[in-house]
Protein backbone atom coordinates (compact mmCIF):
# COMPACT_ATOMS: atom_id res chain seq x y z
CA UNK A 1 0.00 0.00 0.00
CA UNK A 2 2.85 2.30 1.01
CA UNK A 3 4.64 1.70 -2.49
CA UNK A 4 1.47 2.59 -4.42
CA UNK A 5 1.11 6.03 -2.23
CA UNK A 6 4.21 6.79 -3.04
CA UNK A 7 4.13 5.55 -7.05
CA UNK A 8 1.10 7.79 -6.85
CA UNK A 9 2.38 10.80 -4.77
CA UNK A 10 5.31 10.89 -7.54
CA UNK A 11 3.54 10.79 -10.44
CA UNK A 12 1.70 13.56 -9.38
CA UNK A 13 4.63 15.45 -8.68
CA UNK A 14 5.82 14.60 -12.36
CA UNK A 15 2.45 16.27 -14.04
CA UNK A 16 2.44 19.18 -11.74
CA UNK A 17 6.26 19.90 -12.86
CA UNK A 18 5.05 19.20 -17.01
CA UNK A 19 2.47 21.61 -16.08
CA UNK A 20 4.17 24.37 -14.60
CA UNK A 21 6.70 23.67 -17.26
CA UNK A 22 4.54 23.37 -19.99
CA UNK A 23 2.78 26.92 -18.47
CA UNK A 24 5.73 29.10 -17.04
CA UNK A 25 9.47 28.29 -19.65
CA UNK A 26 10.58 30.63 -21.62
CA UNK A 27 12.84 29.08 -23.94
CA UNK A 28 15.42 31.62 -24.57
CA UNK A 29 15.47 30.53 -28.58
CA UNK A 30 11.95 31.18 -28.96
CA UNK A 31 12.64 34.51 -27.48
CA UNK A 32 15.61 35.25 -29.97
CA UNK A 33 13.54 34.44 -32.97
CA UNK A 34 10.14 36.14 -31.63
CA UNK A 35 12.13 39.19 -31.46
CA UNK A 36 13.79 38.99 -35.01
CA UNK A 37 10.42 38.25 -36.15
CA UNK A 38 9.10 41.23 -34.61
CA UNK A 39 11.49 43.22 -35.59
CA UNK A 40 10.97 42.46 -39.26
CA UNK A 41 7.69 42.83 -39.34
CA UNK A 42 7.78 46.08 -37.78
CA UNK A 43 9.83 47.50 -40.62
CA UNK A 44 8.03 46.24 -43.05
CA UNK A 45 4.86 47.67 -41.67
CA UNK A 46 6.21 50.35 -41.50
CA UNK A 47 7.13 51.17 -45.65
CA UNK A 48 5.08 53.52 -47.30
CA UNK A 49 3.91 51.72 -50.83
CA UNK A 50 4.37 48.53 -51.82
CA UNK A 51 7.84 45.70 -51.25
CA UNK A 52 9.01 42.64 -51.65
CA UNK A 53 8.84 40.04 -49.25
CA UNK A 54 11.39 37.46 -48.89
CA UNK A 55 9.74 34.36 -46.69
CA UNK A 56 11.19 30.99 -45.53
CA UNK A 57 13.52 29.31 -42.85
CA UNK A 58 17.38 30.12 -41.87
CA UNK A 59 18.17 29.74 -45.59
CA UNK A 60 16.40 32.37 -46.13
CA UNK A 61 18.19 34.85 -43.48
CA UNK A 62 21.63 33.93 -45.47
CA UNK A 63 20.68 33.81 -48.92
CA UNK A 64 19.07 37.09 -49.70
CA UNK A 65 20.97 40.46 -49.39
CA UNK A 66 17.59 42.56 -49.31
CA UNK A 67 19.52 46.11 -48.70
CA UNK A 68 21.12 45.60 -52.38
CA UNK A 69 17.83 43.79 -53.50
CA UNK A 70 16.41 47.23 -52.37
CA UNK A 71 18.83 49.49 -53.75
CA UNK A 72 18.88 48.03 -57.09
CA UNK A 73 15.12 47.46 -58.03
CA UNK A 74 14.37 50.52 -56.07
CA UNK A 75 11.65 48.91 -54.17
CA UNK A 76 12.09 48.26 -50.40
CA UNK A 77 12.61 44.60 -50.12
CA UNK A 78 12.32 42.64 -46.62
CA UNK A 79 14.12 39.46 -45.39
CA UNK A 80 11.47 37.26 -43.97
CA UNK A 81 13.34 34.28 -42.99
CA UNK A 82 13.15 32.48 -39.58
CA UNK A 83 13.86 28.74 -38.93
CA UNK A 84 13.23 25.92 -40.55
CA UNK A 85 11.74 24.10 -37.46
CA UNK A 86 8.54 26.65 -37.26
CA UNK A 87 7.45 24.27 -40.51
CA UNK A 88 6.23 25.87 -43.73
CA UNK A 89 2.43 26.94 -42.15
CA UNK A 90 3.95 29.19 -39.59
CA UNK A 91 6.47 30.69 -42.00
CA UNK A 92 3.32 31.83 -44.71
CA UNK A 93 1.23 32.92 -41.73
CA UNK A 94 4.06 35.41 -40.56
CA UNK A 95 4.60 36.31 -44.30
CA UNK A 96 0.90 37.09 -44.33
CA UNK A 97 0.70 39.44 -41.22
CA UNK A 98 2.47 41.95 -43.57
CA UNK A 99 1.95 41.59 -47.15
CA UNK A 100 -0.82 43.86 -48.06
CA UNK A 101 -2.26 44.52 -52.06
CA UNK A 102 0.49 45.78 -54.40
CA UNK A 103 3.50 43.64 -52.45
CA UNK A 104 5.45 40.95 -54.12
CA UNK A 105 5.90 37.71 -51.87
CA UNK A 106 9.04 35.27 -52.58
CA UNK A 107 8.48 32.32 -50.68
CA UNK A 108 11.67 30.51 -50.41
CA UNK A 109 10.97 26.91 -48.53
CA UNK A 110 13.81 24.41 -47.61
CA UNK A 111 13.54 21.22 -48.90
CA UNK A 112 12.67 19.27 -45.72
CA UNK A 113 9.73 21.49 -45.18
CA UNK A 114 7.78 19.55 -47.65
CA UNK A 115 7.56 16.64 -45.93
CA UNK A 116 7.65 17.90 -42.29
CA UNK A 117 4.35 19.01 -40.50
CA UNK A 118 2.75 21.64 -41.49
CA UNK A 119 3.30 22.93 -37.83
CA UNK A 120 6.29 21.62 -36.38
CA UNK A 121 8.32 21.44 -33.21
CA UNK A 122 9.24 25.38 -32.96
CA UNK A 123 5.85 26.28 -33.88
CA UNK A 124 4.64 24.56 -30.73
CA UNK A 125 6.94 25.74 -28.47
CA UNK A 126 5.90 29.47 -30.12
CA UNK A 127 2.43 28.89 -29.61
CA UNK A 128 2.91 27.74 -25.96
CA UNK A 129 5.02 30.41 -24.81
CA UNK A 130 2.92 33.06 -27.09
CA UNK A 131 -0.23 32.36 -28.41
CA UNK A 132 -1.72 29.05 -26.69
CA UNK A 133 -5.27 28.86 -28.17
CA UNK A 134 -3.23 27.89 -31.30
CA UNK A 135 -1.97 24.68 -28.85
CA UNK A 136 -5.39 22.90 -30.73
CA UNK A 137 -3.45 22.75 -33.89
CA UNK A 138 -1.90 19.51 -32.37
CA UNK A 139 -2.98 16.71 -30.92
CA UNK A 140 -2.12 15.49 -27.43
CA UNK A 141 0.28 13.23 -28.47
CA UNK A 142 2.09 15.28 -30.89
CA UNK A 143 1.91 18.24 -27.96
CA UNK A 144 3.56 15.68 -25.77
CA UNK A 145 6.42 14.48 -28.09
CA UNK A 146 6.81 18.32 -28.82
CA UNK A 147 6.70 19.31 -25.12
CA UNK A 148 10.00 16.90 -24.48
CA UNK A 149 11.86 17.74 -28.03
CA UNK A 150 11.45 21.06 -26.82
CA UNK A 151 12.70 20.16 -22.86
CA UNK A 152 16.00 18.51 -25.35
CA UNK A 153 16.90 21.36 -27.78
CA UNK A 154 16.23 23.81 -24.87
CA UNK A 155 19.22 22.59 -22.55
CA UNK A 156 21.64 22.23 -26.14
CA UNK A 157 20.98 26.07 -27.52
CA UNK A 158 23.61 27.96 -27.40
CA UNK A 159 23.04 31.79 -28.10
CA UNK A 160 24.66 33.57 -31.14
CA UNK A 161 24.88 36.53 -32.50
CA UNK A 162 25.02 37.53 -36.20
CA UNK A 163 25.70 40.92 -37.99
CA UNK A 164 22.03 41.11 -39.28
CA UNK A 165 20.99 44.58 -42.15
CA UNK A 166 17.86 46.90 -40.82
CA UNK A 167 15.62 45.07 -43.73
CA UNK A 168 16.33 41.56 -42.20
CA UNK A 169 19.27 39.88 -43.62
CA UNK A 170 22.64 38.39 -42.36
CA UNK A 171 25.50 40.02 -43.35
CA UNK A 172 29.73 39.51 -43.10
CA UNK A 173 29.42 35.70 -42.85
CA UNK A 174 32.93 35.15 -43.85
CA UNK A 175 34.54 31.86 -44.48
CA UNK A 176 33.14 28.32 -44.30
CA UNK A 177 32.85 26.61 -40.67
CA UNK A 178 31.09 23.40 -42.25
CA UNK A 179 32.06 20.50 -40.47
CA UNK A 180 32.81 17.42 -42.32
CA UNK A 181 29.52 15.05 -41.12
CA UNK A 182 27.79 17.75 -42.48
CA UNK A 183 28.99 17.36 -45.68
CA UNK A 184 26.50 14.76 -46.68
CA UNK A 185 23.43 14.60 -49.34
CA UNK A 186 20.33 15.54 -47.63
CA UNK A 187 17.79 12.21 -48.06
CA UNK A 188 14.60 12.61 -49.65
CA UNK A 189 11.46 11.02 -49.58
CA UNK A 190 9.25 10.67 -52.63
CA UNK A 191 7.56 13.79 -53.27
CA UNK A 192 3.93 13.92 -52.67
CA UNK A 193 1.24 16.25 -52.30
CA UNK A 194 -0.39 17.04 -48.75
CA UNK A 195 -1.06 19.42 -46.14
CA UNK A 196 2.21 21.54 -47.06
CA UNK A 197 1.17 21.98 -51.12
CA UNK A 198 -2.98 22.42 -49.76
CA UNK A 199 -1.23 24.90 -47.77
CA UNK A 200 0.71 26.77 -50.69
CA UNK A 201 -2.30 25.99 -53.26
CA UNK A 202 -4.47 27.86 -50.43
CA UNK A 203 -1.67 30.74 -50.33
CA UNK A 204 -2.09 30.91 -54.23
CA UNK A 205 -5.96 31.64 -53.98
CA UNK A 206 -5.20 34.47 -50.80
CA UNK A 207 -2.31 36.53 -53.06
CA UNK A 208 -5.08 36.44 -56.13
CA UNK A 209 -7.81 37.99 -53.74
CA UNK A 210 -5.43 39.96 -52.13
CA UNK A 211 -3.54 41.56 -55.12
CA UNK A 212 -0.29 40.17 -54.07
CA UNK A 213 1.95 38.55 -56.55
CA UNK A 214 3.32 35.43 -55.34
CA UNK A 215 6.67 33.30 -56.84
CA UNK A 216 7.96 30.61 -55.15
CA UNK A 217 11.52 29.52 -55.44
CA UNK A 218 14.25 27.11 -54.49
CA UNK A 219 17.03 27.37 -51.54
CA UNK A 220 20.61 27.02 -51.56
CA UNK A 221 22.11 23.88 -50.59
CA UNK A 222 25.17 22.08 -51.16
CA UNK A 223 25.97 20.62 -54.80
CA UNK A 224 26.05 16.73 -54.47
CA UNK A 225 26.22 14.29 -57.68
CA UNK A 226 23.73 12.34 -56.73
CA UNK A 227 21.01 14.85 -56.77
CA UNK A 228 21.37 15.00 -60.65
CA UNK A 229 19.55 11.74 -60.59
CA UNK A 230 17.05 11.69 -57.63
CA UNK A 231 13.40 11.94 -58.48
CA UNK A 232 12.43 14.56 -55.86
CA UNK A 233 13.71 17.49 -57.30
CA UNK A 234 12.18 16.66 -61.01
CA UNK A 235 8.85 16.12 -58.77
CA UNK A 236 8.45 18.78 -56.59
CA UNK A 237 9.68 21.09 -59.64
CA UNK A 238 6.97 19.90 -61.80
CA UNK A 239 4.02 20.76 -58.64
CA UNK A 240 5.97 24.09 -58.72
CA UNK A 241 5.54 25.17 -62.51
CA UNK A 242 2.27 23.67 -62.86
CA UNK A 243 0.60 25.76 -60.30
CA UNK A 244 3.06 28.67 -59.49
CA UNK A 245 5.51 31.04 -60.64
CA UNK A 246 8.76 29.85 -60.32
CA UNK A 247 11.89 31.37 -59.99
CA UNK A 248 14.55 29.75 -61.20
CA UNK A 249 15.65 25.67 -60.79
CA UNK A 250 16.65 23.74 -58.18
CA UNK A 251 20.10 23.19 -59.78
CA UNK A 252 20.70 26.99 -60.42
CA UNK A 253 20.94 27.29 -56.46
CA UNK A 254 23.51 24.28 -55.96
CA UNK A 255 26.80 25.23 -55.04
CA UNK A 256 30.36 24.12 -54.03
CA UNK A 257 31.43 23.82 -50.30
CA UNK A 258 33.15 26.68 -50.42
CA UNK A 259 30.31 29.02 -50.42
CA UNK A 260 29.10 27.62 -47.13
CA UNK A 261 28.97 28.91 -43.72
CA UNK A 262 27.95 25.95 -41.49
CA UNK A 263 25.28 24.16 -42.68
CA UNK A 264 24.19 22.75 -46.47
CA UNK A 265 21.44 25.33 -46.43
CA UNK A 266 23.57 28.70 -45.01
CA UNK A 267 26.10 30.13 -47.41
CA UNK A 268 28.10 32.50 -47.04
CA UNK A 269 28.66 36.15 -47.80
CA UNK A 270 30.10 34.66 -51.41
CA UNK A 271 27.42 32.39 -51.67
CA UNK A 272 25.14 35.47 -50.74
CA UNK A 273 26.28 37.29 -53.32
CA UNK A 274 25.96 34.64 -56.04
CA UNK A 275 22.08 33.80 -54.81
CA UNK A 276 21.38 37.57 -54.37
CA UNK A 277 22.68 38.44 -58.52
CA UNK A 278 20.56 35.30 -59.51
CA UNK A 279 17.67 36.69 -58.01
CA UNK A 280 18.43 40.26 -59.28
CA UNK A 281 18.31 38.45 -62.74
CA UNK A 282 15.09 36.29 -62.23
CA UNK A 283 13.17 39.52 -61.49
CA UNK A 284 14.82 41.45 -63.90
CA UNK A 285 12.95 39.04 -66.55
CA UNK A 286 9.67 40.02 -65.20
CA UNK A 287 10.13 43.98 -64.52
CA UNK A 288 11.93 47.24 -66.41
CA UNK A 289 13.31 47.89 -62.90
CA UNK A 290 15.07 44.63 -62.87
CA UNK A 291 16.47 45.21 -66.16
CA UNK A 292 18.08 48.04 -65.40
CA UNK A 293 19.57 47.19 -62.05
CA UNK A 294 21.09 43.75 -64.27
CA UNK A 295 22.89 46.67 -66.60
CA UNK A 296 24.31 48.04 -63.63
CA UNK A 297 25.80 44.84 -61.93
CA UNK A 298 29.53 44.81 -61.43
CA UNK A 299 31.34 42.05 -63.71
Amino acid sequence: MGFLIGLTGFVLLVCIVISLYSRFYQSRRIEVLQEMLAKKQTYANNIVGNKIVIAGGSEVLYSFDTDFLSKHLEIPAVNLGSNIGFGAGFIIDQAKLCLKSGDTLVLSLAYGLYHRPLYDVFAYEYFRMYDRKQLCRFTWGQRAYYLMKNFVLNRRFEEKSFDMSPSGAYRNIRGSELPKHKKIPLQFSTFEENTVTENLLALKKYCALHGIDLYLTYPDTLYFEIYEVDPFFEELEAFLNRYFNVIGKSGLYMYDSEYFYNSVYHVNQDGQAERTKNTLKELGRRSTRGHKAVEKWPS
